[in-house]
């Protein structure tokens, strides 16, 4: 290996312990190494590619490089494409961390609510628990009611109102109904 991997070694040797260091100068430095034989073959390999491949290519690397030259605005396109792509890249980023951080947040919510409401019955009790959350519901349920028969009424109201605009306007007249009714026979 390379003076590089001797000066890693090096900076590990205050940090990593002893037998760790020589497992690394054993295993890692030893040229007789399966990473040592598969680094060589694949160098290897790649090399005789490039060597093969070169007459082939390089015809044609050599004509994109003059048409690159002699039409700078594909350059630009491709640099305001790649800069396009880059801001869509960073966009989706930070979507997902949003997302994750969102979705974080909401778990933490919903698991501290369980906790809260353990915390409850375990200091109230099972028995106080169960009448406190029967008061509740009960309470809600009035509060339903009125809510049901505030809205029903602003619907009969409502109801009234169109039934006398239609007849209304349908006779000629305009509808006190605040243009919610349109009459039978002409458009809106």
């Amino acid at each position: 290996m390379d003076r590089g991997d001797h000066a890693i070694l090096d900076a590990l040797q205050g940090i990593l312990p002893e037998q760790t260091l020589e497992l690394l100068q054993d295993h890692l430095q030893n040229p007789q190494n399966a990473l040592h034989a598969v680094w060589r073959q694949t160098a290897s390999a790649a090399n005789k590619v490039g060597t093969v491949l070169s007459p082939l290519f390089a015809p044609l690397l050599a004509r994109a490089m003059q048409a690159l030259h002699d039409s700078p605005d594909i350059v630009v396109l491709a640099f305001v494409l790649a800069a396009f792509v880059m801001v869509l890249q960073i966009v989706a980023w930070v979507h997902r961390t949003m997302m994750f951080v969102t979705r974080l947040a909401f778990r933490m919510l919903g698991w501290a609510f369980v906790f809260a409401l353990l915390a409850v019955v375990w200091r109230r009790g099972p028995e106080a628990a169960i009448r406190d959350v029967v008061v509740f519901v009960s309470k809600l349920a009035g509060y339903a009611a009125l809510v049901k028969d505030i809205w029903w009424s602003e619907y009969q109201k409502f109801d009234a109102q169109t039934k006398r605009g239609g007849a209304a306007a349908g006779a000629g007249q305009r509808a006190p109904s605040g243009g919610y009714s349109r009459s039978r026979n002409n458009g809106w």
